[in-house]
């Protein structure tokens, strides 16, 4: 894997070496999920804004709701899983 220099402050570089120490991991794998795990915070705060606006405007919220009962009725269609 490529990897790339990344400069952060001593007191963070402090932060992630004891967690990589206290969990077995690297620092690089510790920033890693660092990452990923804000990476995942900003898209349901992206997903919770645009419904957000979404319900703001009315019709449209209708809409979507009454999408979401058609896709419910899909829950109860005979079909399993692995058809």
């Amino acid at each position: 894997m490529k990897t790339q220099v990344v400069r952060v402050s001593s007191e963070t570089h402090s932060k992630l070496k004891a967690m990589a120490s206290a969990s077995g991991k690297t620092i690089g794998e510790m920033l890693s999920k660092a990452v990923e795990s804000y990476r995942r915070q900003l898209l349901l705060e992206d997903t919770n804004e645009a419904f957000a606006k979404l319900k703001e405007q009315g019709d449209l919220w209708k809409g979507e709701l009454v999408e979401r009962e058609e896709w419910e009725g899909t829950l109860s269609d005979g079909q399993s899983d692995h058809e």
